[in-house]
């Protein structure tokens, strides 16, 4: 393999290491929103 090649190898998997990441911390973010928002509902209605 050239060097070029496994260079633009480690740009794409780095690449879809990030976007995974970014992909799961979003999801983790909505988890947690979701949780609390179910907590809020089972305490009663606001105000």
């Amino acid at each position: 393999m050239e060097q070029a090649a496994i260079l633009d190898h480690q740009f794409r998997v780095a690449a879809y290491a990030i976007t995974w990441a970014i992909q799961l911390g979003y999801l983790a973010w909505l988890g947690l929103k979701w949780r609390a928002q179910k907590r809020a509902a089972a305490r009663g209605p606001r105000g």
